[in-house]
């Protein structure tokens, strides 16, 4: 996940592996400089703070290895390591992991596996197969980072899941509501909230950093997260599912969040956010009329109504998981 690596007039060799470039010479990935010409060097090393540019804030991350991984992976690899697993089960635990499904989408939609755009969880796995499957967990096993809390948001180990969860049940029962793709609106509702990591990361790195503001449903974090490095999530969530091959489509709900809402996928997304912003009295919601009527919620028992069933289904999800 890193980028072409230069090392004095020596350049090795590298090559792709499953979730990009991989370093194949001598040089520590955490190291490496990537030469943008014959006089600017760009450092990726940890330990440096990171140039306030989407395409390079977001490569650093991905090098770093930062993306972290929850309990599903265990179940997913015993499951893996069955000769009979069921793919449809494979593909529910998947769906309940962010970062676990944003890898085994990037593969599939690879060049090496990708004849036509794969948005759905369920046709990665039935792509990919046991073999790669089983290479994939064993790569994000072996870099595997322990979930650790969002300190730049204030929010607990466990909030970014749970919220990405909401959000994904909310924008699949959206798009059920106007018989659109369920599948792609759960990705983008599982997926929306990525960019957190990239700013998390960031803020880290700052000296004596302030935690990033809250300040309504339109805007959340964003006032902040522009003044710490130039971006907001919205942005930066794009531009990491840009870089792991996810379909246009996806990339541009994702990044698009924060404007008004376009196409099904994008709508179907606004509803996932409203949900996951239900019941938190931090936010004031003050829902779009013309989305909420396009799904049928205009009238305030009807929405109440929905985003109960929302936040039911999604507990039951996460107490199964």
């Amino acid at each position: 996940m890193g980028g072409a690596v230069a090392a004095g007039n020596a350049r090795p060799r590298v090559r792709r592996g499953c979730f990009g470039v991989k370093n194949s010479g001598n040089v520590p990935m955490l190291q490496i400089i990537l030469r943008r010409d014959a006089s600017t060097r760009t450092h990726l090393a940890l330990g440096n703070t990171m140039p306030t540019d989407p395409i390079m804030l977001v490569r650093a991350f991905l090098a770093s290895g930062s993306l972290p991984l929850s309990r599903s992976i265990n179940q997913v690899q015993t499951m893996l390591s069955s000769a009979d697993y069921d793919a449809c089960d494979l593909a529910e635990h998947l769906r309940m992991d962010p970062t676990l499904a944003a890898r085994v989408m990037s593969v599939a939609n690879s060049a090496f596996f990708s004849r036509q755009p794969c948005a759905a969880i369920d046709d990665a796995v039935n792509r990919l197969g046991t073999v790669q499957l089983t290479r994939i967990f064993a790569q994000v096993l072996a870099g595997a980072a322990m979930i650790h809390p969002l300190s730049a948001y204030g929010l607990p180990a466990d909030a970014l899941w749970r919220q990405s969860i909401l959000a994904a049940v909310g924008a699949e029962m959206a798009a059920r509501r106007q018989g659109e793709d369920r599948s792609a609106a759960y990705m983008v509702g599982l997926l929306h909230l990525v960019g957190m990591l990239v700013i998390n990361n960031f803020w880290t790195k700052q000296s004596a950093p302030r935690k990033l503001n809250l300040v309504d449903f339109e805007r959340e974090w964003s006032a902040d997260e522009k003044k710490l490095c130039g971006f907001d999530h919205s942005t930066l969530g794009a531009e990491v599912l840009r870089q792991l091959s996810f379909p246009p489509s996806v990339v541009s709900a994702i990044g698009r969040q924060y404007q008004p809402p376009v196409g099904p996928t994008g709508c179907a997304l606004y509803i996932g956010r409203l949900a996951r912003n239900f019941g938190n009295t931090a936010v004031l919601l003050d829902p779009n009329p013309a989305v909420l009527n396009d799904f049928d919620l205009a009238t305030e028992s009807k929405l109440q109504s929905f985003l109960s069933d929302v936040r039911e289904e999604a507990q039951s999800m996460m107490q199964a998981a």
